[in-house]
């Protein structure tokens, strides 16, 4: 009984930051947002401050829902990071979060090892942007090579496509934009992650 008086007293936060910081590391959608320095030229410190002020919303906050948490972290990445995900990860990762923090704060090992064990390596998901980067579709790139594209409303990127396609014949039968970009910046400097199909 003492034993778990104590550890329901003393929260190991340090141990939970770091997990949060793991998740983060792991989310591919906003590592994106956070390598294409969605947030401006400060965005690696506002990733430092973002880890830290999640993981205490999630400890701080009473009864705290996935769908609330949702809600909570989009706004944070729309404000501060001018980030909009489209990709539907937010939820799941709340969710994973929330899941996390349920096993640590109950003294639950076994299964926060477990279900820490199932996320991804930070090297695979670098390993994964960087193939995506590479592959890009139809020569485009998310890098620094699709700035000819920049700019362009989206149906004209679609023409120019459909062109390419005509002009290399085998691919002129697919569908004229079978991928769309992992990113889109509008105007205003707001960075959109889309969902590839």
């Amino acid at each position: 009984m003492d034993c778990s008086t104590s550890s329901s007293s003393t929260f190991p936060a340090d141990e939970w930051n770091e997990i949060v910081v793991k998740v983060l590391n792991v989310w591919s959608g906003y590592q994106l947002g956070v390598h294409i320095e969605a947030g401006g030229p400060e965005t690696r410190t506002k990733h430092e401050w973002f880890a830290n002020v999640l993981a205490e919303h999630i400890r701080e906050t009473k009864g705290l829902k996935a769908d609330s948490l949702e809600e909570w972290m989009e706004s944070i990445l729309y404000s501060d990071f001018d980030l909009v995900l489209e990709d539907d990860s937010t939820y799941p990762t709340a969710r994973l979060l929330l899941e996390l923090y349920g096993y640590l704060k109950n003294n639950n090992r076994a299964s926060l090892q477990k279900l820490l064990a199932t996320l991804p390596s930070e090297e695979s998901i670098r390993s994964a942007q960087q193939a995506a980067r590479a592959e890009g579709g139809d020569g485009e790139s998310t890098s620094g090579d699709d700035d000819d594209d920049e700019g362009l409303p989206e149906e004209d990127e679609e023409m120019m496509d459909d062109g390419q396609a005509a002009q290399n014949g085998q691919q002129a039968a697919r569908p004229p934009r079978e991928r769309q970009p992992k990113t889109v910046t509008d105007d205003d400097g707001w960075t959109t992650i889309v969902k590839r199909n």
